[in-house]
């Protein structure tokens, strides 16, 4: 996901028809209306841009931290992918039911989890995204679980690639509804978390709104660009967003 998708891609194959056909069918419409108005939503989803640590009952510094230790030793002692695979075995469930709309989604300990799991391990952040932008038929739990527990493989390397590049140059583009229920989510760890944790959460809603050509992409880019000057995924949205490339989908 660290990978500027915003050209060469004219080695694509085009995967998913039926997919898409379906999916299309199922309500997909205009991609810049993924970011609902205020009045729409509860305080902490997409449109507010919620501050670090401001919602109510916050994780506080001392708790966050104590959760990425958590991770970091399990890494250490059980290695990479055993260790991220048992992180997300649940909190992975909770998100997709949400985004499946099966359920209420994560609760606040789970919200908590994701959020340390991604600053900790980009590839359970990419997992999120790609979880947003495609349905369980091409990108399921299964495949998730490969990717955020064993990135490098060419296997997974490959899926991933093949994934995005086809999307790229479809116009019918991804679930809005499914996305706006991710980004709702992600909003909500910005909400729960302190500050050292919400650069990831922000950089993943701006690249699943700036995928969907929805103008405030750039807005949470630069949020997450200020909490972390580093954040790669983040500058890559910000430099696309200023060149005007974008997926098929947001060139309507």
């Amino acid at each position: 996901m660290t990978t500027d998708h915003s050209h060469d891609h004219d080695q694509h194959q085009d995967h998913g028809h039926d997919r898409r056909d379906r999916m299309r069918r199922n309500g997909r419409r205009d991609a810049r209306t993924c970011t609902p108005d205020p009045s729409d939503i509860p305080a902490g989803e997409p449109g507010t841009l919620p501050g670090p640590g401001t919602g109510t009952d916050a994780y506080d510094d001392e708790a966050a931290e104590r959760l990425a230790r958590r991770l970091r030793e399990s890494r250490r002692e059980h290695g990479p992918e055993r260790a991220n695979a048992d992180w997300m075995d649940g909190p992975l469930d909770a998100w997709l039911a949400r985004l499946e709309r099966r359920g209420a989604g994560p609760d606040r300990d789970t919200m908590a989890a994701l959020a340390v799991g991604m600053r900790e391990v980009l590839s359970i952040r990419d997992a999120l995204i790609l979880s947003m932008l495609f349905d369980d038929d091409e990108c399921g739990r299964d495949v998730l679980m490969d990717i955020l527990s064993r990135p490098r493989t060419k296997e997974v390397s490959s899926t991933v690639r093949d994934l995005l590049s086809a999307a790229f140059e479809d116009e019918r583009g991804p679930d809005v509804e499914r996305c706006r229920a991710g980004v709702g989510m992600l909003a909500a760890m910005a909400g729960l978390m302190p500050r050292a944790f919400c650069a990831q959460p922000y950089a993943a809603i701006a690249y699943v709104l700036w995928w969907l050509g929805d103008a405030e992409a750039s807005a949470y880019a630069l949020r997450s660009l200020a909490l972390d000057d580093g954040c790669s995924l983040a500058a890559i949205v910000l430099g696309a967003a200023s060149r005007g490339a974008c997926p098929a989908c947001a060139r309507r």
